[in-house]
């Protein structure tokens, strides 16, 4: 299973034009519509967060008995986090963005909603 936070303005920031814009959001909507893949959104409405504090960041959670590991791009530099106490705050990270974001279907709606935007010049 594949979840992912983003927030609003990676939608709206123009990298490669409107024609990559939209067939970008095409394909986010694609794979936010299969079962085992959820994407949520952090609306602009809700302004600053803590996401963008940190930068990106993953946790892997593995079968029964194995720890997990996060993965977090700094600055300069990936850095793999095993730290029990560290992946603890990113868990807690993940849970404070996950309550900001929208809805899977409120998602999807914005997604289209910018998707329009993004005509041609």
């Amino acid at each position: 299973m594949l979840w992912v936070i983003m927030d609003e303005g990676v939608l709206r920031r123009g990298v490669g034009g409107p024609g990559v814009m939209r067939a970008q959001l095409a394909h986010l909507q694609e794979m936010a519509r299969r079962p085992d893949i959820v994407i949520q959104v952090i609306p602009r409405s809700t302004a600053a967060h803590q996401g963008l504090n940190g930068g990106a960041f993953i946790i892997a959670d593995f079968p029964a008995g194995k720890p997990p590991v996060a993965y977090q791009d700094t600055a300069s530099r990936g850095q793999v986090i095993e730290d029990e106490d560290d992946i603890e705050t990113l868990a807690m990270l993940w849970d404070t963005l996950k309550s900001e974001a929208l809805p899977r279907t409120a998602t999807l709606a914005l997604m289209r909603e910018v998707e329009s935007t993004w005509t041609p010049a």
